[in-house]
């Protein structure tokens, strides 16, 4: 059975638009969350420039850069087509923010 887009997920893509960077919160997913989001292509291990972790950089030029769960073109559509992005919460309150998260 292929993976689905759940409710969490959507949830998660949404949070992750709100920031400019488009890195998912660890607290809004999973290992089986992230393979799955992964294998619909809405989200990879990206670092700043796109590069996608595992992919072929024959200069070496992305060696040094952090490569982070982030969302991807089709994430950012999926996100769009879902009504925007909007910051999740965890029992009313507000997640505690990322270090790439400079809006807080």
């Amino acid at each position: 059975m292929p993976p689905r887009l759940t409710p969490g997920r959507l949830t998660a893509l949404r949070d992750a638009a709100v920031r400019s960077s488009g890195s998912l919160h660890p607290m809004l997913v999973g290992e089986a969350d992230v393979r799955a989001l992964e294998s619909l292509g809405l989200v990879g291990f990206l670092d700043g420039c796109g590069h996608r972790l595992g992919e072929a950089d024959p200069d070496g030029e992305h060696r040094g850069h952090p490569h982070l769960l982030r969302l991807t073109a089709a994430g950012r559509a999926s996100v769009r087509a879902a009504g925007g992005p909007l910051r999740a919460q965890r029992a009313g309150r507000p997640l505690p923010p990322l270090a790439d998260d400079h809006q807080n």
